[in-house]
């Protein structure tokens, strides 16, 4: 069954603990953290800091992705916060075989991050310490951008290379999820949907009910009873 994963950068940081609160309620399977450093890409999100308080406040597990120049620096900290999942971009990793091994070392899954425009081809060096494949569908750093429709290809792609090398790990997308591409993107063999404003964080709709009927939505599952969601 597809796992949802709220991206807590796109949660209302004035009123972080009721968001993940009512996330918990709804049934959120893994917290995705976006942890930026201003170079790799031109924002700033969540930091470390903000993590470690995180950790406080659920027992739900966290997926801490690294839009970072030097992931090699932060790998200390995930391993002390004991950071369940923990991934960083083949774009700039010089060693990914010894990022890898390091970040399993403290315990935690270890995964790689594609942009969009990344290819595959060297993914099966990678296959055998790898817990899961993060590919994002938009261009990393900004919330708000369009669905990069090729990386649907991309998604088919990957599982034929697992099937050929006979591994089978998650495939996690990132970027503008919404009930529509989540479908396309399990059609194709992922499982794991990054949620964002296009799903879940809506001005429109409490975060509890946005998360109840996205995840009965692409389970095809029936809606609570309306007295369960409020």
């Amino acid at each position: 069954m597809p796992r949802i994963a709220p991206s807590l950068m796109c949660s209302n940081l004035l009123h972080l603990q009721k968001d993940i609160e009512d996330l918990d309620r709804a049934g959120a399977d893994i917290f995705h953290i976006d942890v930026m450093d201003g170079h790799f890409v031109p924002n700033l999100a969540l930091n470390l800091e903000v993590v470690r308080q995180i950790k406080t406040v659920t027992k739900t597990p966290v997926d801490v992705h690294l839009m970072v120049d030097n992931p090699e620096l932060y790998l200390r900290s995930i391993r002390e916060m004991n950071i369940e999942y923990a991934s960083f971009h083949i774009e700039v990793a010089k060693h990914p075989l010894r990022l890898i091994r390091d970040i399993k070392a403290g315990g935690t899954k270890a995964g790689i991050a594609l942009n969009p425009c990344t290819g595959i081809g060297d993914l099966p060096y990678m296959f055998e310490g790898l817990d899961y494949i993060l590919l994002m569908t938009v261009e990393p750093g900004f919330v708000g951008q369009r669905f990069v429709s090729g990386v649907l290809e991309k998604i088919s792609a990957l599982k034929k290379l697992m099937h050929g090398h006979n591994v089978d790990v998650p495939i996690e997308v990132d970027g503008n999820i919404s009930l529509e591409t989540a479908k396309r993107c399990i059609e194709r063999g992922a499982s794991i949907l990054v949620a964002g404003t296009s799903s879940i964080f809506k001005v429109d709709k409490d975060l509890y009910s946005a998360c109840v009927e996205f995840k009965c939505g692409i389970t095809n599952s029936a809606l609570p009873h309306p007295r369960q969601i409020l």
